[in-house]
C-alpha cells in the first residue's frame, strides 16, 4: 500500500473518532426522541419587590440620603421648619435650623471646635424634646 492511502485512512478514522468524542462531550443522545416530555427546558425565578419602598415624599427624602449622614445634614439644613418636622431623619433645633437627627436628637451635636453644643430643645415630628421647651 502506498503511504498516501494510509495517511488518508488515518485522517478519516481520526475525524470519525473526533466526531464521536464531540457528540459524547456535548451530550447529544441519539437514542431518545427530541421531544422527550421529561426533559427540563428552562427554569425561571420570579422575585417580588422589597417592602422598603418609600411611599410619601418625606420618606423618599430620608431614603435618598440613607448611608450618607454628612450630605443628609446639609440637605436637612435647606428645609423649612414645617418640612423639617415632617421628616423622620431631621430635627428643628433651638437655634432655628434644621439638622440631621431623630427622636434622640441631632446626629451631629458638636461645633467646629469639637465641643458639644448644648441645645435648649429640639423638635422632632412637631414634638418638643428637651428641658427648656417653649410653652
Amino acid at each position: 500500500m502506498d503511504l498516501k492511502y494510509i495517511l488518508k485512512i488515518f485522517i478519516i478514522v481520526f475525524i470519525i473518532l473526533s466526531l464521536i468524542s464531540f457528540v459524547k462531550t456535548v451530550g447529544f443522545d441519539v437514542t431518545k426522541p427530541a421531544d422527550d416530555p421529561k426533559k427540563l427546558l428552562q427554569t425561571v425565578t420570579i422575585e417580588g419587590l422589597a417592602s422598603s419602598i418609600a411611599i410619601n415624599a418625606n420618606d423618599a427624602f430620608c431614603e435618598s440620603q440613607r448611608g450618607s449622614s454628612g450630605s443628609l445634614d446639609g440637605s436637612c439644613g435647606k428645609l423649612t421648619k414645617n418640612n423639617c418636622n415632617s421628616t423622620s431623619c431631621c430635627v428643628w433645633t433651638s437655634e432655628d435650623k434644621c439638622v440631621a437627627g431623630d427622636a434622640g436628637g441631632p446626629t451631629f451635636n458638636t461645633g467646629a471646635d469639637g465641643k458639644t453644643n448644648s441645645l435648649d430643645y429640639y423638635y422632632f415630628h412637631n414634638k418638643c424634646h428637651g428641658n427648656k421647651c417653649p410653652t
